[in-house]
């Protein structure tokens, strides 16, 4: 009965690799419920210590007030024998048993990119997953990511105020917000796309949850991007999912001597496909995207000097002396160029003199 799955899965402190003990000595969530203590001290005494979390959530929580609990706070459940269980996860070895959400699950018609990448991050890797998360909603798609400072976070946040919906997967209950900063970020998630957790509600955010989620993350996606990682990082972790999991990689290039373009470069070396323009990336993505595209620029009258200067600022943004440089214009004419540019929409300044197209 679905009860018993929601509570199986709402167990504290047990994870998806003891569940799995659980259900192959006893095979159902509802046998695991029945069972009798002296059986459950049996295993505990013979080295699966953590069973003793199961016996102490029996003598508190019942299957039936698991479900109120849930449902008094506004959360969702499926497990993975429901109806509604993502098909995406379905076919993974690893999949979750069940899931917690806030808002919704993924729809399966739409194509879904995981953007992910360092939680300190430049101005630039900033830029380039705000550019591509703007263009995975204009061309139809939704972002998935763990709304983590640096990456997710601006990816995330660019798909909500372009319009789209975005879809964040925690280390923690989909009640306890980590980071607790960003409160408005999940706030905003919940009611425009969704906030899905395997761990139970009540269940805080620890470092060994992270790697946990991020095979959800990327099984929820079609596609995975990396934008700016270390040698050693969580966004690693997510690509080498991905790539288990039969999706494709994606990363954003970066100079060989930056530490936060090594792993990028690296899975580059490896075969992940190169974004160079959110153009080139969108293209195979989304069938339809060529075809509907429509350039920024088409109704709006630019004069020579401002479509040169709009042209020079790709997936990065640029200095205003990069701009110098690139276009040859003085500092007046850049300047002016700029500022029309800004009051047109097509670009704005994220931090002094530091320029991003918006379009």
């Amino acid at each position: 009965m679905d009860e018993y799955w929601e509570w199986f899965c709402s167990i504290p402190g047990v994870y998806r690799t003891q569940r799995e003990i659980l259900l192959h000595c006893f095979r159902t969530p509802g046998q695991v419920w029945k069972a009798s203590e002296e059986e459950l001290i049996y295993l505990r005494d013979r080295g699966c210590r953590w069973i003793q979390k199961v016996i102490e959530y029996k003598k508190v929580c019942s299957p039936d007030q698991a479900v109120a609990l849930r449902r008094e706070a506004g959360i969702e459940f499926v497990g993975m024998e429901q109806e509604g269980y993502p098909v995406r996860l379905a076919s993974l070895r690893d999949k979750p048993y069940g899931l917690f959400w806030r808002g919704e699950l993924p729809p399966e018609n739409v194509r879904t990119v995981a953007i992910v990448g360092a939680r300190v991050c430049t101005p630039g890797g900033r830029t380039a997953a705000e550019t591509i998360a703007r263009e995975v909603v204009r061309a139809g798609g939704a972002v998935v990511s763990g709304a983590a400072y640096g990456i997710d976070g601006a990816a995330q946040w660019a798909a909500l105020e372009e319009g789209g919906k975005s879809y964040a997967v925690l280390g923690s209950g989909v009640d306890q917000y980590y980071p607790a900063s960003h409160k408005k970020l999940f706030d905003r998630l919940a009611g425009q796309g969704g906030l899905i957790s395997e761990f139970p509600p009540g269940v805080k955010a620890m470092p060994t949850h992270f790697p946990m989620r991020n095979r959800i993350i990327s099984g929820l996606s079609d596609v995975v991007v990396v934008v700016e990682a270390r040698k050693k990082s969580g966004s690693l972790i997510t690509a080498e999912f991905a790539l288990d999991q039969g999706r494709q990689v994606y990363a954003v290039p970066g100079r060989p001597d930056d530490e936060l373009s090594y792993g990028c470069n690296e899975l580059i070396s490896q075969g992940a496909g190169l974004i160079l323009s959110v153009e080139s990336f969108a293209e195979p993505i989304f069938p339809e995207y060529k075809r509907k595209k429509k350039h920024p620029t088409a109704d709006i009258a630019l004069a020579p000097a401002e479509k040169l200067v709009y042209s020079s600022l790709g997936l990065y943004g640029k200095t205003l002396w990069e701009l110098e440089e690139n276009t040859a214009l003085s500092l007046s004419d850049l300047s002016d160029s700029l500022l029309s540019l800004e009051i047109k929409g097509l670009i704005r300044e994220t931090e002094q003199n530091f320029y991003v197209k918006v379009k």
